[in-house]
């Protein structure tokens, strides 16, 4: 009998596939899946993609998985433990099992309340949207699902439409506002798949942005509410705790390839072009960083003078450094990473 209500559970429609990279995520995955479990009105899966853990996140899946058949561990080629693929390669693996009719990115140490999805896709029906994200809330201790969201609320929801130009315009690197690339999309699964989109699995910062830029350039319609429903953790385990020069690189060879077919339009061309040369600045920026703390200090600045924009965050990192040597205590970030998925 139990082996019949596992299949039928299998077997049944899905309308939400939650596909999730987990690594070294064992403190926070079960509050992660039992939110996506506890999705009012909705019928739905969660893929998680164990990627190389060895803090004892696989047991945690196991005991979930063997109570409720909702959830699937999806293999990882490649994968071995303290040595993991990264967020877009677990990202892929997810996607080939999906058999929603949509596709949520639900991050691992994050969460999300239980109307989000019923939401989401009664405003996506009403919108005729291919992408849909609400108000990511940034939490750090408990969660208060009436915190202040990243975006604005106003005193009534409200809804508007992203198109690609601002989409890449308000995900350029070290500049002010709200950066569209930490919403949590759901997007049609049959979107993805009459296109062919993939994670391209040699990023591992951005991914989520570069994959929504890519559903932008197929034709997809973009719709963005204040509701806020998604609780976005923020901690030392964060990959966007510092921007390193290999993850920079590996986002910018990603973006150019795209772009050398995906910007059609001027506009579009531009909003591209203005984004890479955001990307030229935090490799300066990541390179004298590293001349600096290598004790290089004359390499770093001679790198500096080829972009002087640069200067502003170099301050800001230099006295990060100087904090260091100082002692303990409150110091800004070395540098904001874009929006990563696996933390």
């Amino acid at each position: 009998m139990a082996k019949q209500i596992v299949a039928d559970a299998r077997d049944a429609p899905v309308d939400v596939s939650f596909l999730m990279a987990a690594h070294n995520a064992a403190p926070w995955i079960e509050t992660a899946i039992r939110s996506a479990l506890d999705q009012a009105d909705v019928a739905v899966e969660i893929l998680v993609v164990d990627d190389g853990s060895v803090d004892g996140t696989a047991s945690v899946l196991a005991r979930l998985a063997a109570d409720d058949p909702r959830i699937r561990r999806i293999p990882l080629d490649g994968a071995q433990p303290g040595a993991p693929r990264g967020p877009s390669a677990a990202r892929n693996a997810a996607l080939g099992a999906a058999r929603g009719r949509w596709l949520a990115i639900l991050d691992a140490d994050d969460l999300i309340v239980p109307d989000r999805t019923r939401t989401l896709l009664d405003l996506a029906a009403a919108t005729d949207a291919d992408l849909i994200a609400d108000n990511p809330i940034p939490f750090t201790g408990g969660f208060d699902p009436r915190g202040a969201g990243m975006l604005e609320r106003g005193r009534e929801p409200y809804l508007f439409t992203v198109a690609l130009a601002p989409y890449l315009t308000s995900n350029r690197m070290l500049t002010p506002g709200v950066k569209l690339g930490y919403l949590k999309p759901m997007l049609r699964a049959d979107l993805v798949r009459r296109h062919g989109l993939r994670y391209d699995a040699d990023v591992r910062i951005g991914e989520d942005f570069l994959f929504c830029v890519a559903a932008l350039a197929a034709g997809a319609s973009f719709v963005v509410s204040s509701y806020a429903g998604y609780g976005y953790r923020r901690g030392a385990s964060s990959l966007s705790h510092r921007l390193r020069l290999p993850d920079i690189q590996r986002l910018d060879a990603a973006f150019a390839a795209w772009g050398r077919h995906g910007a059609r339009s001027a506009e579009d061309r531009q909003a591209a072009h203005a984004y890479r040369d955001s990307l030229a600045t935090a490799q300066i920026i990541a390179r004298v960083i590293d001349a600096a703390q290598g004790g290089r200090w004359l390499r770093g600045a001679g790198l500096a003078l080829a972009r002087p924009r640069a200067w502003r965050f170099l301050t800001r990192s230099l006295m990060e450094a100087a904090g260091k040597r100082l002692g303990p205590g409150p110091r800004p970030a070395m540098m904001d990473a874009p929006p990563v998925g696996q933390r």
